[in-house]
């Protein structure tokens, strides 16, 4: 069977390179001898049975004796990218000529211009076009015969180039379009029966005498705005002896018409078109593997020539990614990521296991099981011959081994799952030895809770060692490790939940990992070594259907509310701690361990996490830890930290510990890891805040008027009404100055979910400010706004300040209050005839700072006359009047700043009336515009030198200012 096959194929292959060398017998005299050279070497290929060795010395020749080209240089391909995404927009004809530029650009480049490319005597000289290269005279027949042209349009194309290496040459035919699906079969088939077309007119060029001398292509490439391909022209030869009418139709009309219907229904059917399809905005892009498959493609007479790309722990993150994009395309059904992860892994180092039948890859299991799988079966096939399959059994593991990394990212942050760098591992597995001795690892059962594919665990070996992961196809991706232990599937927040000695014999935990089960039953010593995921139903980096909603519902959560631990019970990594503090106490153990990496954030305390580090902490004391950037881990943010902490299990006790000092460390390449500092984690009540602190000044709501529902706007930004929201909008004082955005007591939160507004806030997650607390809430946003954020102090909670003297408080707000008149998250604003719910109202800015006769004097100067009068029937405003009072606790920093900001003012106000005209919803003519409509009106206007020069450099100087009061007064430690 197998040779009738191999006959048949060898057929067919005759089939092809005979009906080539009809073809190219009607060219030039080089053609036809390389025609003839690959047909001998495939025929003495064939003549010795297919003989391994010499099939590697025929593709060492073709590598060698293959076209020359130089790699575009990733400076020239970010201007590439950048002019194919300034052009996006476009659509059409002009668009479609940037592609071409952009296009031949690269391809004079890497061929036409270079000089290996040339005859060796004539090397300086740069390639001409086709016509003129043979008009000077030169020819094939002189010198060494090498020779390029540049990118030409002949004959309709949109380009032409040809290439002589003496033994092989590259002749590229090009067609490009505007932006179009080139990912879809249909499009492909529209370009490449409009390709046939210029193909046949070449043909019929050559037969006329060719006074073009041109040579029939054997690269076609096809490039749009964002995507591009390449195939071997050959599998295109047979398509010009169709018994059509040629001079019926035109490539064009067959692009637009899909006419003659014979090479749509042939090209349907084609089993040799599968192209690779390029994404030119993938993150892993690089334009030189375009390059290089056009330059295989020309030296191959066959794909199956192909030199594949072999996939290593460098690129295998870029090649999943195209996985995705061309094989599976959000089709194939799978219960799981970490399902889709292995199949990749599967098809990419044990290919033969997969059967493809059409659009479906049927995977076949050890035990002779399939799976079936939805797939594009000609991308699945044009994937794997780009990428190569076969591998060495360490090459297989390093694959593997980094399974965790080609999780989706959005799927990653869904859950909170992050995979562990070895040389953290190493750094943890020596943190344990340092608590609990050298032969823990021996003495210890150790269970590894959320194993994934045994990061943490699959260099060492240990005694008792269990691996259990949420999902079944983890498994797979970790079997080669640690082959003694016992690896299991299991949900640890939602099986055994119950668990208990009455009930162990008989719980999954028992079937599946008996000796673990009795460790428990029989107090042995047990270690909790793991990962769990990070993620919670609450969080800002929610897109806007709050995806992460239900990402901690679980029988674990129940649990943890019905005992009344708070909102911390939303976290996963806090639920992989109750969940051993519930063993713990079920099961009276007293040689019971947690050794976690996990976000840094249940030890700084605060109302979220009292409840839980309460129970916590009074079931285990904190032995040690150490404190790293999360961007050491794959795919997570580099703004916060991870801790790796080691508890250890304690009787009960009632006080809990009110700080926990901590190493900082980093991984310095070529140093390994390097002790930096410190760190000191403060558990704080939630009374100590600084949050607390401002809600405190707020009076009895008892006390308080407040406007009825639905009278008063709310807004979403600074000029934008929201009138729906899921949430509920805040009650609003009738006296209310504005309103403050103030979310969390952390670094973390302060840096994006600060702000202060003119109105009502619609989400709510703040306060109202009004005279009673506005001194504490102005202090309370410059501290938050003016802190230097980094990644160690990201989850440190803000506390209560202790000023010295009352002169050290009215500095501190002075200061605080001019920074917090002109930050970028001050939105304060003046706006007239605002339509909410079908009223209108006018929103006064309270925050302005100037005087009336100081903007009475502008309006006169300017003739704003209807300014003018506003302001004689209106009152000074709040802040006006505040920093009167002020006045002699401004810092030099402070009245620095006010006074470049009213030169500001001044320069732009001859602005206001016509910029008003254009963009009215800016209300730039309120005589109390806020500093958030001067930035407004300089983006749309102009930057006076008074504010480049003057007022931004005074602004870093008071910022600096309010950091230093930030320790000063105790806000942070």
């Amino acid at each position: 069977m197998k040779e009738t096959i191999a006959t048949s194929q060898h057929a067919y292959d005759d089939m092809k390179d005979q009906l080539a060398v009809i073809v190219m017998l009607r060219q030039s005299l080089s053609g036809q001898v390389r025609m003839r050279r690959l047909i001998q070497q495939k025929s003495h290929q064939r003549s010795i049975g297919g003989n391994l060795v010499n099939s590697f010395r025929m593709r060492k020749v073709m590598a060698e004796n293959g076209i020359s080209w130089r790699k575009y240089p990733k400076s020239r391909q970010k201007e590439f990218l950048a002019a194919l995404a300034e052009k996006a927009s476009i659509k059409g004809i002009h668009q479609e000529a940037v592609v071409q530029t952009q296009w031949y650009r690269v391809l004079n480049y890497c061929f036409a211009d270079y000089r290996k490319n040339h005859s060796q005597s004539r090397s300086s000289r740069l390639s001409r076009s086709v016509s003129t290269f043979y008009e000077s005279g030169n020819n094939v027949g002189n010198e060494d015969g090498r020779y390029a042209t540049h990118m030409e349009k002949l004959l309709d194309t949109d380009g032409l180039m040809f290439v002589n290496n003496i033994t092989v040459a590259l002749n590229l035919i090009a067609e490009f379009k505007d932006d179009v699906k080139m990912d879809k079969r249909l499009e492909q088939e529209k370009i490449l029966g409009q390709v046939i077309f210029y193909l046949k007119h070449i043909q019929q060029h050559i037969e006329a005498g060719n006074k073009l001398h041109l040579e029939m292509p054997n690269v076609v490439l096809a490039a749009d705005v964002d995507q591009a391909f390449v195939i071997n022209a050959r599998v295109l030869y047979p398509y010009l002896d169709l018994d059509i009418d040629w001079d019926k139709y035109t490539p064009r009309g067959f692009y637009d018409n899909l006419e003659p219907v014979e090479i749509l229904h042939k090209l349907d059917n084609d089993q040799n078109i599968n192209p690779y399809v390029y994404d030119t905005k993938s993150k892993d892009f690089d334009i030189n593997d375009i390059m290089g498959l056009a330059a295989d493609l020309a030296s191959a007479s066959l794909d199956k020539n192909l030199r594949k790309i072999p996939v290593n722990q460098a690129n295998i993150r870029g090649v999943y990614d195209e996985f995705l994009r061309l094989v599976t395309q959000d089709k194939t059904k799978v219960a799981s990521d970490q399902e889709l992860v292995s199949m990749f892994i599967k098809a990419l180092t044990d290919h033969d296991s997969f059967v493809l039948k059409n659009n479906t890859a049927i995977l076949i299991h050890d035990d002779n099981t399939i799976t079936k799988y939805r797939v594009n079966g000609r991308n699945w096939y044009a994937f794997f011959s780009r990428f190569d399959t076969n591998y060495t059994a360490d090459q297989v593991k390093n694959i593997s081994a980094i399974g965790d990394v080609l999780l989706k990212e959005t799927a990653r942050r869904f859950s909170g799952e992050y995979w562990t760098p070895t040389i953290w591992t190493n750094r943890a597995i020596s943190e344990i030895t340092k608590d609990l001795g050298a032969d823990w690892k021996e003495k210890y059962y150790v269970w590894d809770c959320a194993a994934g594919s045994k990061n943490l665990t699959r260099d060492y070996k240990f005694k008792h060692l269990f691996s259990s992961t949420l999902f079944e196809e983890e498994l797979s991706l970790g079997q080669m490790y640690n082959v003694e232990n016992v690896a299991f599937q299991y949900d640890f927040l939602n099986d055994d939940v119950d668990l208990s000695p009455d009930n162990i014999l008989t719980s999954k935990l028992a079937k599946a990992a008996p000796d673990l089960a009795q460790a428990l039953l029989k107090n042995k010593p047990i270690i909790f070594y793991t990962n769990p995921p990070y993620g919670t139903a609450g969080d800002v980096r929610m897109d806007a259907e709050h995806k992460k909603a239900g990402v901690a519902d679980n029988k674990l959560h129940e649990i943890m509310k019905k005992d009344k631990i708070g909102a911390a019970s939303q976290n996963l990594y806090t639920q992989f701690f109750y969940r051993i503090v519930l063993l713990k106490k079920a099961f009276k153990l007293t040689n019971v361990h947690i050794a976690y990496f996990s976000n840094s954030q249940y030890l700084n305390g605060g109302k979220y996490w009292s409840k839980f580090i309460k129970s916590l902490l009074s079931e285990f004391k904190f032995d040690s830890g150490f404190l790293f950037n999360a961007g050491e881990f794959s795919d997570t943010a580099s703004n916060w930290g991870i801790l790796f902490a080691v508890l250890s299990g304690i009787p009960t006790r009632d006080k809990i510990p009110t700080s926990f000092n901590v190493d900082v460390e980093a991984d310095k390449p070529g140093e390994g890891i390097l002790s930096l500092t410190r760190h000191k984690i403060r558990n704080l009540p939630n009374d100590q805040l600084l949050s607390s602190w401002v809600r405190n000044a707020f009076p009895d709501r008892k006390s308080v008027q407040y406007c009825d529902p639905g009278t008063y706007p709310t807004f979403s930004s600074a000029f934008r009404i929201k009138e729906t929201s899921k949430h509920k909008p805040p009650k609003y004082p009738v006296n209310a100055l504005g309103y403050a955005w103030n979310k969390g007591s952390n670094v973390e939160k302060a840096k994006t979910e600060t702000a202060l507004f003119s109105a009502c806030y619609r989400d709510g997650n703040g306060f109202p400010i009004i005279s009673d607390n506005f001194e504490r809430v102005i202090i309370n946003f410059a501290i938050r706004k003016a802190t230097k954020h980094s990644w160690l102090i990201n989850k440190d909670n803000y506390s209560q300040p202790t000023f010295d003297s009352k002169e050290s408080y009215r500095k501190v707000l002075a200061d605080s209050l001019v920074y917090s008149l002109f930050n970028h998250y001050s939105y304060q604003v003046s706006l007239k005839d605002v339509q909410y719910l079908n009223n209108n109202y006018n929103v006064k800015n309270e925050f302005f700072w100037l005087s009336k006769s100081d903007i009475k004097a502008l309006a006169d100067k300017y003739k704003y006359a209807r300014m003018g009068l506003n302001i004689e029937d209106d009152n000074e405003r709040f802040v006006y009047k505040k920093l009167q009072d002020l006045t002699t606790y401004l810092s030099p920093e402070a009245q620095r700043v006010l006074y470049y900001a009213k030169r500001v003012v001044d320069e732009t106000f001859g602005l206001r009336k016509i910029l008003n005209e254009d963009y009215p919803e800016f209300s730039f003519m309120s005589w109390d515009a806020g500093w958030e409509q001067i930035r407004r009106l300089m983006s749309h206007g102009q930057k006076p030198d008074s504010y480049k020069n003057g007022f931004l450099p005074c602004y870093e100087e008071l910022e600096k200012k309010i950091n230093g009061y930030i320790y000063q007064y105790g806000f942070l430690e």
